[in-house]
């Protein structure tokens, strides 16, 4: 049976993929059906397959002398149904000195793609994997997300975000390395905490420029060893003298009366000096007097 150039559009079939190129007698058998059903055999040298077609979508079933199977519907869908399992083998061997030669599978889908797992799902890549998306990237998990891996990272040209109720990084050498006029900012509404536990550590800060602190509440040092402080310039205190101690906000009340301390230094046991190599030293009181107590006396020498 056959079709007119306006049926042929309509249904959106190629002719050449459905129609012998030429019909050789006795080589190549046809058999139609009332309503354009075609089932085609040729067996002519090097033009050898076996054509199923349906005469009213013109959905076909080819199989090409080469060995290739071509299944089009040019008007509806293509299901693939099974009770137990369908298994999908493409190629025997793979080529490691020339990848492309071992191109097996394509899939090419002009719009959207869905699939759905109801149970678990399995993906075991032997060679490379490669994931390339033009838009966004959006992964869903409702339970708990777990990587292993032997070696990673992560290379972001934007904004890296991440937002979390709790996040804990474990690791024996843990590292961040900011690029030279890069800003690193830790931002928090909370308590910040650094804890070095093991006694046989140690917890260093080095600057090859300035390092500030600056803080609207009390600073607080206790160690129960030593506290060395080796300086290359000189050491100044500005002690503005006033009273922050027991208010709510932290911030000053007013000045402090001229017998309250601005400045304390407590020695519990030892002694206390003050040398200067070169230079002299300075004991300034604004007061009325200068005052100083010992137990067996004061030495000038």
């Amino acid at each position: 049976m056959a079709y007119d150039e306006q049926t042929k559009e309509k249904l959106n079939f190629l002719a050449e993929n459905n129609d012998s190129e030429e019909v050789v007698y006795p080589y190549t058998k046809i058999k139609h059906s009332k309503i354009g059903h075609r089932l085609e055999f040729s067996e002519s040298e090097g033009n050898e397959f076996v054509l199923v077609k349906h005469g009213l979508t013109g959905s076909y079933i080819k199989m090409f002398a080469t060995g290739d199977i071509q299944i089009h519907s040019p008007a509806r869908d293509i299901n693939v149904v099974a009770a137990r399992h369908v298994n999908v083998k493409a190629g025997t061997k793979v080529d490691k000195e020339s990848k492309d030669a071992s191109d097996r599978m394509v899939v090419h889908v002009v719009g959207n793609a869905h699939m759905e797992v109801e149970g678990d799902m399995h993906c075991h890549v032997k060679g490379n994997r490669y994931d390339t998306v033009d838009g966004e990237y959006i992964l869903n998990v409702k339970d708990k997300f777990v990587q292993t891996i032997s070696e990673g990272g992560i290379k972001c040209s934007g904004t890296y975000t991440m937002d979390s109720n709790k996040f804990v990084t474990d690791g024996s050498n843990i590292q961040r390395n900011l690029k030279a006029g890069g800003i690193m900012r830790d931002s928090f509404a909370g308590t910040y905490i650094i804890e070095q536990t093991n006694p046989g550590g140690n917890l260093t800060l080095k600057s090859m420029g300035d390092i500030d602190i600056d803080a609207l509440g009390h600073i607080r040092v206790k160690t129960l060893s030593n506290l060395t402080h080796t300086i290359g310039g000189k050491v100044e205190y500005a002690i503005a003298g006033l009273r922050v101690i027991g208010t709510p906000t932290g911030l000053p009340t007013g000045p402090l009366t001229p017998f309250e301390s601005s400045f304390d230094v407590t020695c519990a046991a030892g002694a206390i000096r003050h040398t200067a190599a070169l230079g002299v030293m300075q004991l300034f009181a604004g007061g009325p007097y200068l005052d100083v107590d010992c137990l067996t006396g004061v030495y000038l020498n």
